[in-house]
């Protein structure tokens, strides 16, 4: 019969690699937003330094604060097992968070919490841990933390909690010091980050809502989904029920929403959804986790173009389906499980369509020959007039966005969105009016072609499996900048010893 043997971790060792976890900055603050969100706080305030060098994050709620042994139980690790019930406001997820999070940032965390008029501290030092190698806590009497940032303001609630960062050796190393310019550039994408994350929060109405605060500014909701627009085409709601690991069922519920058109949106519009060039980029499912934002922008496997790119679809899960789910410590990850993507899938394809007919109905594209894929469509409106695009279905433009992430990508959209808005279309009729337009001359424009010309062919290789011989005779049909040129032909079959 074997024997029970107990086997401690090492203290410093395990929390030196629970720092290398992968949280953000962003996640990390957030992470302790969720517990002032599941205390019952109205006001939250995330507090940076304004001294260079006195370098600091604060977190301070309303909230209801905790008593001495309760915030000893908080401060433990693992206090709270992810397979025990939860209330149903729990932002938690396995008693890891506010500790994992925090010393994942900087490598001394202080926790003060106010309950019944009693003020209890208590403090986690890496270093100490380090140096003792056990899991030894500081606890401090109020007189001994006069020195804390903002204990004061804490001091003047009825209850609430502080908890304060110190000692960022992480973005000391990778800012060569510079800590005090990184944590200032921190606070500006606070904003933004706040306002998407918890913006159900802020819009909610009293009891449920909560005011943010970055230092003095007072933090406003984005609104990925744009509800309040009139051109917003909001579909209808799906509630699909699925067991969890006890056999109990449970409710998720979906609804997909397509975006206006970029030139129906105000500048107050575009600023709710984040910006011009997040609608790309944020096209996808939000998953809210008891109306806290989980993943954003993801399709979870099913494929994203320009056409899908005002699609968004919204889906509410319970915490007790978190392990159906696989979120994980840092609430940055998630997977739908397939019985849910499957029945998903009717509502999101259904959202999808919608999204490219939007795209695509503005007119009806006029080409000279349809086999060719020209680098610019001529796409006439139901008006009987005509505008310029470019091709965004050509080999040749997915070859190049398939070069380009995501968040880069936005950028060059708005390049190419100035480009086709701004075709100095009447200065081209005068000058081929009066026979003075001449091609621009390339240099060695045969070589260019070529070395074009593999790029895209072994690109397409790649992707698709298929034949270098098949490859090229199709771009050569297909592809205005190759199509009909015969000595490139013959440059490509040698070089793929065709």
């Amino acid at each position: 019969m074997p024997k029970l043997v107990e086997n401690t971790p090492e203290a410093g060792s395990l929390v030196g690699s629970m720092r290398s976890m992968g949280y953000s900055f962003e996640s990390a603050v957030a992470d302790i937003i969720d517990n002032s969100v599941t205390a019952g706080s109205s006001e939250i305030r995330i507090l940076f330094p304004s001294d260079p060098s006195h370098c600091y994050v604060a977190v301070l709620d309303n909230g209801c604060g905790m008593s001495n042994k309760e915030l000893h139980t908080a401060m433990r690790y693992g206090s709270t097992a992810s397979e025990e019930d939860r209330a149903e406001n729990d932002l938690g997820r396995f008693g890891l968070g506010m500790k994992a999070a925090s010393l994942s940032q900087c490598r001394v965390m202080t926790v003060v919490s106010k309950k019944k008029g009693r003020l209890s501290a208590y403090q986690w030092d890496y270093n100490k841990i380090k140096g003792q190698r056990k899991w030894l806590m500081l606890e401090y009497s109020i007189d001994e933390l006069k020195k804390l940032p903002h204990l004061d303001e804490l001091k003047a609630l009825s209850h609430g909690t502080l908890v304060v960062w110190q000692d960022f050796d992480i973005i000391s190393k990778a800012s060569s010091g510079q800590v005090f310019t990184t944590l200032t550039e921190y606070k500006a994408k606070m904003i933004d980050y706040v306002g998407l994350i918890f913006h159900r929060f802020i819009s909610a109405r009293k009891p449920a809502k909560i005011d943010f605060y970055i230092n003095k500014h007072k933090v406003e909701a984005l609104d990925p989904f744009l509800e309040g627009h009139p051109k917003t085409n909001a579909r209808r709601e799906i509630d699909l029920a699925v067991k969890d690991k006890d056999g109990i069922e449970r409710h998720i519920k979906a609804q997909p929403f397509i975006l206006p058109y970029i030139k129906d949106l105000s500048e107050k519009d575009i600023k709710k959804i984040g910006g011009v060039e997040n609608m790309r980029t944020r096209q996808g499912y939000y998953i809210y986790r008891n109306n806290r934002l989980i993943i954003w922008g993801k399709w979870f496997g099913q494929p994203r173009s320009e056409l899908t790119k005002n699609a968004r679809v919204r889906v509410d899960i319970p915490n007790t389906l978190d392990d159906v789910w696989g979120i994980d410590v840092k609430k940055q990850n998630a997977t739908i499980p397939p019985v849910i993507r499957n029945q998903l899938k009717r509502a999101v394809d259904e959202a999808m369509n919608i999204s490219i007919r939007q795209q695509t109905h503005r007119g009806r594209r006029e080409n000279p020959d349809d086999k060719i894929s020209f680098v610019w469509n001529r796409i006439e409106d139901r008006e009987n007039h005509c505008y310029y695009e470019i091709n965004k279905e050509s080999e040749l433009f997915k070859f190049v966005r398939s070069k380009i992430d995501d968040q880069s990508f936005s950028y060059v959209e708005m390049l190419l969105e100035e480009l086709e808005q701004k075709l100095p279309l009447h200065q081209m009729y005068l000058d081929e009016s009066n026979n003075i337009v001449d091609e621009k001359q390339v240099e060695d424009r045969d070589g260019e072609l070529f070395q074009k010309a593999i790029m895209l062919v072994d690109s397409i290789r790649e992707i698709s499996g298929k034949t270098p011989k098949s490859i090229i005779d199709r771009i050569l049909e297909t592809e205005e900048s190759f199509s009909g040129n015969s000595k490139l032909k013959k440059q490509l079959y040698a070089h793929y010893s065709l």
